[in-house]
């Protein structure tokens, strides 16, 4: 029996992880509507992982957008379960039946149609009924040409990426794993880390993410963490505000025929929050030395530290060198030079 490269996983496990969190601040027209940039490492590890790697990495990927989009347990999660799975499948199906004979940019279309498919059968049976219909176009429109820009992309960075070919020719340089005095010491500190991860996932109030993220900035300061402020305040800046386009609530004023309402407020601040927050713990609890028990928690381990090392230095991208960039980022968080 084939070994399962859990090292390979978590990398791309942490890759959805990231570009979720990216995926989560785009406003969306639906709440079950997505963009699919966390599809990419799913499309790209098609040429890496086996057949039952890549499957795993779609369920990971489920979990982890319901975790950072905090729909873990709502219908929400439902239509994500669903259309994931058969984004997953017709994939696989398209890439292994089809081999040399389907690009990239083949592939994400087939799995980009087949996840909308999937979510307008459940909005009809749950949501629209025959109304459905008016919906469909639209969704398999906005769908066609979003994987097939991702695939277009997907194809071109793997055609030129340094990273992608030491991805497939050899193994990276393993991150350590192992328990150190100190760390040992502080293990409380992973103990309310997951608390504050619990809270980020479970909870809606504004009050109680925001007092997470203050907390464990806090706790970074302490620990003498290089923690970036400025690019969070941003970041919470630009997701509040074209939240506001949406409006929904309470009326609390109005710029011309703009309405700011307490609904579209609230969940602007709370997606910022939990973007942000995510990151703050990520970056307070994990190092080079952290550790968990059993496979499970080494996994855990892996998908973290790559999460933390991939949002731990700002890239200022460039038109001209848009994808060296990225896969200089990538070649060192996958070699461990980060």
């Amino acid at each position: 029996m084939e070994k399962i490269d859990w090292n390979k996983i978590a990398f791309f496990s942490a890759l959805c992880f990231f570009l979720s969190a990216l995926e989560y601040a785009v406003p969306k027209p639906l709440p079950f509507f997505k963009i699919g940039f966390a599809n990419l490492p799913i499309l790209i590890s098609l040429s890496v992982l086996k057949k039952k790697e890549t499957m795993l990495l779609v369920f990971l990927k489920i979990f982890l957008q319901a975790v950072i989009s905090g729909t873990l347990f709502s219908y929400v999660f439902v239509f994500s379960f669903a259309g994931s799975v058969a984004s997953g499948l017709f994939m696989m199906l398209a890439y292994f039946i089809f081999r040399s004979k389907i690009s990239f940019i083949g592939i994400s279309v087939c799995g980009g149609l087949a996840n909308n498919v999937a979510q307008i059968f459940l909005a009809g049976i749950f949501m629209f009924g025959s109304n459905v219909k008016f919906i469909a176009p639209p969704m398999l429109c906005a769908s066609f040409f979003t994987s097939l820009s991702l695939g277009s992309f997907a194809e071109n960075f793997c055609r030129k990426s340094v990273w992608f070919n030491e991805l497939v020719l050899k193994s990276p340089v393993k991150i350590d794993s192992t328990f150190s005095e100190i760390e040992k010491v502080n293990f409380f500190y992973v103990f309310l880390s997951a608390i504050g991860f619990s809270v980020l996932t479970f909870r809606n109030s504004v009050f109680e993410i925001y007092f997470v993220v203050v907390l464990f900035v806090f706790l970074g300061f302490i620990k003498k963490r290089t923690l970036k402020i400025f690019p969070s305040v941003l970041l919470i800046f630009f997701i509040v505000f074209f939240s506001l386009f949406s409006p929904h609530g309470k009326i609390l004023f109005s710029f011309g025929k703009l309405n700011i309402t307490l609904g579209a407020l609230n969940l602007g601040l709370a997606k910022a929050g939990r973007l942000c927050g995510f990151v703050f713990i990520s970056q307070f609890v994990i190092s080079k030395n952290i550790f968990f028990h059993g496979r499970a928690g080494k996994f855990f381990s892996n998908v973290m530290s790559y999460f933390s090392k991939l949002t731990e230095t700002k890239i200022r991208l460039k038109k001209e060198n848009f994808i060296s960039q990225i896969d200089s980022r990538l070649c060192k968080v996958w070699q461990n030079e980060i």
